[in-house]
Protein backbone atom coordinates (compact mmCIF):
# COMPACT_ATOMS: atom_id res chain seq x y z
CA UNK A 1 0.00 0.00 0.00
CA UNK A 2 1.29 3.43 -0.87
CA UNK A 3 0.43 6.36 1.36
CA UNK A 4 1.98 9.79 1.78
CA UNK A 5 4.67 8.84 -0.70
CA UNK A 6 6.01 6.07 1.54
CA UNK A 7 5.53 2.37 1.10
CA UNK A 8 4.30 0.59 4.20
CA UNK A 9 4.37 -3.15 4.38
CA UNK A 10 2.21 -5.54 6.32
CA UNK A 11 5.31 -6.39 8.36
CA UNK A 12 5.70 -2.75 9.39
CA UNK A 13 2.03 -2.66 10.44
CA UNK A 14 2.58 -5.78 12.55
CA UNK A 15 5.58 -4.19 14.23
CA UNK A 16 3.83 -0.89 14.91
CA UNK A 17 0.67 -2.64 16.16
CA UNK A 18 2.74 -4.81 18.50
CA UNK A 19 4.51 -1.77 19.92
CA UNK A 20 1.17 0.10 20.20
CA UNK A 21 -0.09 -2.58 22.58
CA UNK A 22 2.82 -1.80 24.91
CA UNK A 23 3.10 1.94 24.20
CA UNK A 24 -0.15 3.59 23.07
CA UNK A 25 1.79 6.57 21.66
CA UNK A 26 2.91 4.31 18.80
CA UNK A 27 -0.74 3.98 17.83
CA UNK A 28 -0.48 7.50 16.38
CA UNK A 29 1.53 6.06 13.49
CA UNK A 30 -1.34 3.70 12.64
CA UNK A 31 -3.86 6.48 13.15
CA UNK A 32 -2.01 8.77 10.72
CA UNK A 33 -1.56 5.96 8.23
CA UNK A 34 -5.21 4.86 8.13
CA UNK A 35 -7.26 7.89 9.14
CA UNK A 36 -8.15 9.17 5.69
CA UNK A 37 -9.07 5.72 4.37
CA UNK A 38 -11.24 4.95 7.40
CA UNK A 39 -12.92 8.35 7.26
CA UNK A 40 -13.55 8.04 3.51
CA UNK A 41 -15.12 4.62 3.98
CA UNK A 42 -17.38 5.85 6.79
CA UNK A 43 -18.27 8.98 4.82
CA UNK A 44 -19.28 6.87 1.82
CA UNK A 45 -21.64 4.94 4.06
CA UNK A 46 -23.05 7.89 6.07
CA UNK A 47 -24.98 10.89 4.85
CA UNK A 48 -24.15 13.05 7.84
CA UNK A 49 -20.59 14.38 8.17
CA UNK A 50 -20.95 14.69 11.94
CA UNK A 51 -21.98 11.03 12.21
CA UNK A 52 -18.98 10.09 10.04
CA UNK A 53 -16.69 12.07 12.35
CA UNK A 54 -18.15 10.35 15.41
CA UNK A 55 -17.98 6.85 13.94
CA UNK A 56 -14.40 7.38 12.76
CA UNK A 57 -13.38 8.54 16.24
CA UNK A 58 -15.18 5.56 17.81
CA UNK A 59 -13.43 3.18 15.43
CA UNK A 60 -9.96 4.40 16.36
CA UNK A 61 -10.81 4.48 20.05
CA UNK A 62 -12.07 0.90 19.87
CA UNK A 63 -8.95 -0.13 17.92
CA UNK A 64 -6.71 1.53 20.51
CA UNK A 65 -8.47 -0.05 23.46
CA UNK A 66 -8.41 -3.47 21.80
CA UNK A 67 -4.98 -3.31 20.15
CA UNK A 68 -3.74 -6.13 22.37
CA UNK A 69 -6.30 -8.45 20.72
CA UNK A 70 -4.79 -7.86 17.27
CA UNK A 71 -3.23 -11.09 16.03
CA UNK A 72 -1.09 -10.60 12.91
CA UNK A 73 -1.20 -14.34 12.24
CA UNK A 74 -4.97 -14.18 11.71
CA UNK A 75 -5.19 -11.09 9.49
CA UNK A 76 -3.26 -7.96 8.54
CA UNK A 77 -3.82 -4.87 10.65
CA UNK A 78 -5.77 -3.20 7.83
CA UNK A 79 -8.33 -6.03 7.75
CA UNK A 80 -8.60 -6.03 11.55
CA UNK A 81 -9.15 -2.26 11.62
CA UNK A 82 -11.71 -2.26 8.80
CA UNK A 83 -13.62 -5.09 10.49
CA UNK A 84 -14.02 -2.78 13.49
CA UNK A 85 -15.06 0.11 11.26
CA UNK A 86 -17.59 -1.94 9.27
CA UNK A 87 -19.11 -3.34 12.44
CA UNK A 88 -19.51 0.14 13.92
CA UNK A 89 -21.20 1.46 10.77
CA UNK A 90 -23.45 -1.59 10.53
CA UNK A 91 -24.36 -1.29 14.22
CA UNK A 92 -25.17 2.38 13.72
CA UNK A 93 -27.58 1.54 10.91
CA UNK A 94 -29.06 -1.39 12.78
CA UNK A 95 -30.00 1.02 15.54
CA UNK A 96 -31.23 3.70 13.16
CA UNK A 97 -32.98 1.20 10.86
CA UNK A 98 -32.13 3.16 7.73
CA UNK A 99 -29.42 3.18 5.09
CA UNK A 100 -28.08 6.42 3.68
CA UNK A 101 -25.20 7.36 1.47
CA UNK A 102 -22.80 10.22 1.56
CA UNK A 103 -23.57 13.56 -0.03
CA UNK A 104 -21.04 13.31 -2.82
CA UNK A 105 -20.47 17.06 -2.76
CA UNK A 106 -18.40 16.53 0.38
CA UNK A 107 -16.29 13.94 -1.43
CA UNK A 108 -15.33 16.64 -3.93
CA UNK A 109 -12.87 18.04 -1.39
CA UNK A 110 -11.00 14.72 -1.46
CA UNK A 111 -10.36 14.99 -5.17
CA UNK A 112 -7.40 17.01 -6.31
CA UNK A 113 -8.50 19.24 -9.14
CA UNK A 114 -6.00 21.81 -10.31
CA UNK A 115 -8.50 23.68 -12.48
CA UNK A 116 -11.19 25.86 -11.01
CA UNK A 117 -14.59 25.06 -12.51
CA UNK A 118 -16.94 27.82 -13.58
CA UNK A 119 -20.29 28.30 -11.85
CA UNK A 120 -21.99 26.46 -14.70
CA UNK A 121 -19.55 23.54 -14.42
CA UNK A 122 -20.11 23.43 -10.65
CA UNK A 123 -23.87 23.29 -11.19
CA UNK A 124 -23.45 20.48 -13.72
CA UNK A 125 -21.13 18.58 -11.37
CA UNK A 126 -23.58 18.98 -8.51
CA UNK A 127 -26.43 17.68 -10.67
CA UNK A 128 -24.29 14.73 -11.78
CA UNK A 129 -23.42 13.91 -8.17
CA UNK A 130 -27.07 14.08 -7.15
CA UNK A 131 -27.94 11.76 -10.02
CA UNK A 132 -25.19 9.36 -8.94
CA UNK A 133 -26.45 9.53 -5.35
CA UNK A 134 -30.00 8.67 -6.46
CA UNK A 135 -28.68 5.76 -8.51
CA UNK A 136 -26.45 4.50 -5.68
CA UNK A 137 -29.52 4.52 -3.47
CA UNK A 138 -31.10 1.87 -5.74
CA UNK A 139 -28.34 -0.61 -4.87
CA UNK A 140 -28.62 -3.00 -1.96
CA UNK A 141 -26.80 -2.19 1.29
CA UNK A 142 -24.32 -5.00 0.52
CA UNK A 143 -23.57 -3.56 -2.93
CA UNK A 144 -23.04 -0.09 -1.44
CA UNK A 145 -20.76 -1.58 1.23
CA UNK A 146 -18.61 -3.34 -1.37
CA UNK A 147 -18.40 -0.20 -3.51
CA UNK A 148 -17.42 1.85 -0.45
CA UNK A 149 -14.73 -0.67 0.52
CA UNK A 150 -13.36 -0.74 -3.03
CA UNK A 151 -13.43 2.94 -3.94
CA UNK A 152 -13.53 4.89 -0.67
CA UNK A 153 -11.21 2.64 1.30
CA UNK A 154 -9.06 1.72 -1.70
CA UNK A 155 -9.05 -1.94 -0.67
CA UNK A 156 -8.14 -4.73 -3.06
CA UNK A 157 -10.66 -7.45 -3.89
CA UNK A 158 -8.52 -9.87 -1.88
CA UNK A 159 -8.67 -7.68 1.22
CA UNK A 160 -12.41 -7.12 0.77
CA UNK A 161 -12.88 -10.89 0.50
CA UNK A 162 -10.99 -11.49 3.75
CA UNK A 163 -13.01 -8.81 5.49
CA UNK A 164 -16.45 -9.88 4.25
CA UNK A 165 -15.98 -13.64 4.21
CA UNK A 166 -16.67 -13.80 0.48
CA UNK A 167 -14.33 -15.32 -2.07
CA UNK A 168 -12.13 -12.97 -4.03
CA UNK A 169 -13.90 -14.03 -7.24
CA UNK A 170 -17.29 -13.42 -5.67
CA UNK A 171 -16.22 -9.92 -4.64
CA UNK A 172 -15.09 -9.21 -8.20
CA UNK A 173 -18.32 -10.51 -9.69
CA UNK A 174 -20.47 -8.61 -7.20
CA UNK A 175 -18.55 -5.38 -7.80
CA UNK A 176 -18.78 -5.84 -11.56
CA UNK A 177 -22.55 -6.44 -11.39
CA UNK A 178 -23.06 -3.54 -9.00
CA UNK A 179 -21.18 -1.13 -11.24
CA UNK A 180 -23.01 -2.46 -14.30
CA UNK A 181 -26.34 -1.96 -12.52
CA UNK A 182 -25.27 1.52 -11.44
CA UNK A 183 -24.28 2.44 -15.02
CA UNK A 184 -27.61 1.17 -16.34
CA UNK A 185 -29.56 3.24 -13.79
CA UNK A 186 -27.52 6.33 -14.63
CA UNK A 187 -28.19 5.86 -18.34
CA UNK A 188 -31.91 5.45 -17.62
CA UNK A 189 -31.92 8.64 -15.55
CA UNK A 190 -30.11 10.50 -18.31
CA UNK A 191 -32.90 9.81 -20.78
CA UNK A 192 -35.65 12.48 -20.81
Amino acid sequence: MLMNGLKFTVLEDKTVAASAAAAPDSFLILYDRYFSRVYNYVRYRCMDAQVADDLTAQAFLKALTRIETFNPDKAPFEAWLFAIVRNLVNDFYRHKMKFNLVDLEDVENMLTDTTRPTMEEKAEQREEKLRLLRCLDTLTPRQRDLIALKFASEMSNRDIAKLTGLTEQNVGVMLHRSIKQLRKRMEEEEKP
